[in-house]
């Protein structure tokens, strides 16, 4: 039984994501590429979004040390008279270090939003122009055939007429 509610919950959850990405016409690759690719489509119109997304983390680690060595050289010269005379050096030496350490995050997010917007209008215009074309083409065709036509017609009927006035005239 609990193999059966286990296949029964996957093929409703199947059957549902299906209906559901062909009833939207959307396809999500989330897990590859993080790239989301939506179609709408009207009657005449074509809209396409495509959206990219990808966030860049990035840890930058700076240390600095500084190492600081001063000597201080003082020189203390004092004369009392003429009999007492001191000369003091002091030398004092002053190491110092400092570390510091800088994190840097970057957070670079980059979503570009493109819309293909695709209409069939030229398609139809084309298609009319085509068949505008083809339209006066064959007009013209038929024109010009009737004129041929009618033209040969009247031109054989003048000369079955002569013809027979010709033989009407030898005759009688």
């Amino acid at each position: 039984t609990f193999f059966l509610r286990f296949l029964r919950f996957y093929v409703l959850r199947f059957t549902f994501t299906f209906t559901f990405t062909l009833r939207l016409r959307y396809v999500t690759l989330r897990y590859v590429t993080l790239v989301t690719l939506r179609y709408v489509t009207l009657r005449y119109v074509t809209l396409r979004y495509v959206t990219l997304r990808y966030v860049t983390l990035r840890y930058v680690t700076l240390r600095y040390v500084r190492t600081y060595v001063r000597t201080y050289v003082r020189t203390y010269v004092r004369t009392y008279g003429t009999v007492r005379t001191y000369v003091r050096t002091y030398v004092r030496t002053y190491v110092r270090t400092y570390v510091r350490t800088y994190v840097r995050t970057y957070v670079r997010t980059y979503v570009p939003y493109r819309t293909y917007v695709r209409t069939y209008v030229r398609t139809y215009v084309l298609l009319l122009l085509l068949l505008t074309y083809y339209y006066y083409y064959y007009y013209y065709y038929l024109l010009t055939y009737l004129l041929t036509y009618y033209y040969y017609y009247y031109y054989y009927t003048i000369y079955i007429y002569i013809y027979i006035l010709y033989i009407y005239y030898i005759y009688v």
